[in-house]
């Protein structure tokens, strides 16, 4: 911690209205601190907070952005930074901190997964946002492994956001699949409605409740309008926090199809409210799914799998998932976490 400061002060970095996950970890550790401050690439109302643009676009405004972000650090005096992505911000936030400060990165996993395989600048960066940290964090065991590839051997640790669960009780159950992922090429959200055509004809007492929103919402609204039953949809978009647990609760299955995905808190959540995952193949989501047991892992066509759903025992999914989530996910888990990754920077 800062020793010419008594107080406990957090400048947290990354993007704001562009994710939840933000705003979800400010609400998780926020307590522990005296003061926190933001910096994001657009305003936020949840916390204080200093905007300043992160594009490599331009780099002269990029370079002018890393003496904006310096002057922040100087004059706020925080005891940590907390840098969520390792990406341009987490790059400008490096190069202005020159390790004065101590910094953890949490890594999201397209930004470890995706990023280095675009060019060989872009492994660069992200390389050295790895290891300009003091700590770096993954939410999956294979994420730390990918991190470890990078050249970053040593103080990753694996921690998730966590989700709140306190109180849960499983209402009874509505024949509705949920889908609630971000309408945007990577969460495959046209599939999800293409493939659940047959499997929506034959089991006309079902509906598909899609949540969220993105940039390919109209021309998934088109889709759906053109591939499946009229009253067996149903377009809900972002939703708040107390509806959406509501939907988990009541649908029998959770359906999401990323082309790549860190462990998702929606998928905790779903877990946790009683759903029935039925998830893609990917390393993340078999770190908490065991094909045919606690859930279904895609592996075809998606109506093939919403048949394999409808033949497990949602009572015994229901009974392990709850047992996952307690153990492994819940806020109280991994606030103890971080906060422990917190003290041992002082």
């Amino acid at each position: 911690m800062n020793q010419g400061d008594t107080k406990r002060k957090l400048l947290l970095i990354g993007p704001g209205k562009t994710s939840v996950h933000l705003r979800n970890y400010f609400h998780l550790v926020k307590d522990f601190f005296d003061e926190v401050l933001v910096i994001s690439n657009d305003p936020i109302e949840w916390a204080d907070c200093k905007v300043i643009n992160f594009s490599l676009k331009n780099p002269l405004k990029f370079y002018k952005n890393i003496k904006r972000v310096r002057s922040i650090i100087k004059t706020f005096q925080p005891s940590y930074i907390h840098i969520h992505q390792a990406n341009s911000a987490a790059y400008m936030a490096m190069k202005a901190n020159k390790k004065s400060v101590p910094v953890v990165l949490t890594t999201w996993g397209t930004d470890v997964l995706v990023l280095p395989e675009k060019n060989a600048a872009m492994k660069r960066m992200v390389k050295y946002c790895l290891n300009q940290a003091d700590v770096v964090t993954a939410d999956a065991s294979f994420m730390i492994d990918k991190i470890v590839k990078l050249g970053r051997a040593k103080d990753n640790v694996l921690v998730n956001f966590g989700i709140d669960y306190e109180n849960v009780t499983i209402p009874e159950k509505e024949n509705f699949i949920y889908s609630n992922r971000l309408h945007a090429d990577l969460y495959n959200i046209d599939q999800v409605i293409s493939q659940s055509e047959n499997f929506l004809k034959t089991h006309q007492d079902w509906t598909l409740i899609i949540g969220a929103k993105g940039s390919n919402t109209d021309q998934l609204k088109v889709l759906a309008s053109d591939t499946l039953p009229s009253n067996q949809f149903e377009f809900i978009g972002f939703v708040d926090k107390d509806v959406n647990k509501a939907y988990y609760e009541k649908s029998k299955i959770w359906v999401s199809i990323p082309s790549s995905d860190g462990t998702a808190i929606s998928l905790l959540e779903a877990m946790g409210y009683g759903c029935i995952p039925v998830v893609s193949d990917l390393p993340a989501n078999r770190e908490w799914i065991q094909d045919g047991v606690n859930g279904v892992i895609v592996n075809g066509h998606l109506t093939e799998a919403l048949n394999r759903a409808l033949k497990l025992n949602a009572d015994e999914v229901i009974a392990m998932n709850q047992k996952i989530i307690e153990s492994k996910a819940t806020k109280e888990v991994n606030r103890t976490i971080f906060l422990e990754i917190y003290k041992g920077l002082d």
